[in-house]
Parts: C-alpha cells; sequence; structure tokens
C-alpha cells in the first residue's frame, strides 16, 4: 500500500512538472506580445563611429541620394559633415529607413576646445605681418551647426524631412523644415533665449530630438543630473514618414572637423 501511493505520488508530481513546462512558454510569449502595428514601427539603432568613412555606411545602413548637398564622414569615433564653409545651404546629411513615424533621434556632441579661434589662415597672416592685421582681414569663428533630422526622405534633387539644429556658441535652436528643393526652407521655431545654464552646448552633451504625431521637442542633457532639458518646441502636421538622421552646416573659414557627434542612437516605437 505504501509503495503503491508512493508511485501515485512521484507520478503527481512529474505531471506538474511537465504542466509547468507546458504553460510558462504559453505566459511568456502572452506577457511578451505587442501589437502588429508597434512592432512594424518599432526599431533602434546606434553607432560609436568605429569605422574610418567617407561617406558614412556602416554596411550600406545609412542613406544619402541629394545631389545639392554635402556628405556626412567619420574619424577617429566621430562624424562631422565635409562642407567647405563657402557652398551655401549644401548641409552635410545622412539619414537611416524602416522607422516609424514617432522617433527619437539623440547624439553626444563632440566639440574641439580650439573651436572659436581664427582660422589657420589669418592666424598664419596676423604671424607674417607681426599682429598688424586687424579690422575685417578675419571673417571670425564663422558657423558651426550640428543637426538631427526627423521623418526625413530624399532623392537626387530633393531632400526634405525635420531638421532640428544646435549651434556651436549656444546662440540659437531651430526646428527648420525642408521641403524639398535646394535652399527650400521654412522655420517652424527660432529659439534665441534660454534657461541659464543651459548653454552653451559642451563637449559630451547629450543633444535629443523627438517627433510624435506632429509636436517636435528638442533637448540638452549637460550630464550634471538635471536630466534633458527642453530648448525648442514646435508643430508641424507636413511629413508623417521618413527616416531619423544627422546633419551638419558650416559657413565661413572654419574647420567642418571642430563640432560633431561622438555616438548616434535612433529609435521608434
Amino acid at each position: 500500500m505504501v509503495s503503491y501511493y508512493h508511485r501515485l505520488s512521484v507520478a503527481f508530481s512529474h505531471l506538474v512538472w511537465i504542466m509547468g513546462l507546458l504553460v510558462l512558454p504559453i505566459a511568456a510569449v502572452y506577457s511578451f506580445q505587442i501589437s502588429p502595428v508597434n512592432a512594424q514601427n518599432a526599431r533602434t539603432y546606434a553607432t560609436n563611429f568605429l569605422l574610418e568613412q567617407n561617406p558614412i555606411s556602416e554596411g550600406g545602413v545609412w542613406q544619402h541620394r541629394g545631389a545639392s548637398w554635402a556628405m556626412v564622414r567619420t574619424f577617429a569615433n566621430r562624424a562631422v559633415g565635409s562642407q567647405t564653409g563657402s557652398g551655401g545651404y549644401d548641409d552635410g546629411y545622412a539619414y537611416l529607413s524602416g522607422f516609424g513615424p514617432n522617433q527619437k533621434a539623440q547624439a553626444t556632441l563632440w566639440k574641439d576646445p580650439a573651436i572659436g579661434n581664427d582660422s589657420m589662415t589669418c592666424r598664419i597672416l596676423r604671424r607674417l605681418i607681426w599682429g598688424r592685421l586687424r579690422g575685417n582681414y578675419c571673417a571670425g569663428p564663422g558657423t558651426h551647426e550640428v543637426e538631427l533630422l526627423l521623418r526625413w526622405a530624399d532623392s537626387a534633387a530633393s531632400a526634405r524631412g525635420y531638421e532640428c539644429n544646435l549651434s556651436w556658441d549656444g546662440k540659437y535652436a531651430e526646428i527648420v523644415r525642408w521641403n524639398g528643393p535646394y535652399g527650400d526652407f521654412t522655420y517652424i521655431t527660432q529659439q534665441r533665449t534660454f534657461n541659464d545654464g543651459i548653454m552653451p552646448p559642451n563637449n559630451g552633451d547629450i543633444f535629443i530630438a523627438t517627433i510624435s504625431g506632429s509636436t517636435i521637442n528638442v533637448y540638452l542633457n549637460k550630464n550634471d543630473g538635471m536630466g534633458d532639458q527642453l530648448i525648442v518646441i514646435g508643430t508641424d502636421p507636413t511629413y508623417t514618414d521618413g527616416g531619423p538622421g544627422m546633419g551638419f552646416f558650416i559657413q565661413g573659414s572654419v574647420d567642418p572637423t571642430q563640432f560633431g557627434f561622438a555616438s548616434f542612437k535612433a529609435s521608434s516605437d
């Protein structure tokens, strides 16, 4: 009798164990299940620019088809533009595809400590004429700008989407809609004043842009414990598709490698 009940108890224990194995996968599948729409839109991509490339490709994930605009290049674990500074609005850009419409793009800033100094040519001229060069012979620091792109798309003759930019000296941050043809753009928000302590941007700061529906938010994280601080907000319903990306703009005789990105990350939900 004892042996019989012992065998029955062991059999029952095995049955419970087997049922547990069957139930756990079902529960796991159910608890991580998401809607087909969100699954289709969800995507992430991150890079620290480990390769030296001109233009950036990283296995073909980065796109650029616009013939009128400059390329993005990578070296020494950073991404920068390839403009000359005299080509007008030929911003260097690159973007990703396959993302849903609600997007987030963020990048770690690279900022050279020497940014804003006179150009090398100007310094040489000053030295050659014993420091007597004055007036407007040197154009000054010029313009350095980094950009996060949202809902971006292009063709050989067109580039459109949302540009969220930030100047190297913190004088402005803007949301700009590119309308397609070269030089055709519309300012959505031009921000010139900021809360104390936010500007200028520093090396290592995190630059962030998000779009949800028609609302665009731009943030700067100073790594000071204050978190993501909102610096620009805008609303525009024009574009509902396209991918996240990055861009760079310089103007004047400045070095395009002095302000760029040390890493980049994008996601959509």
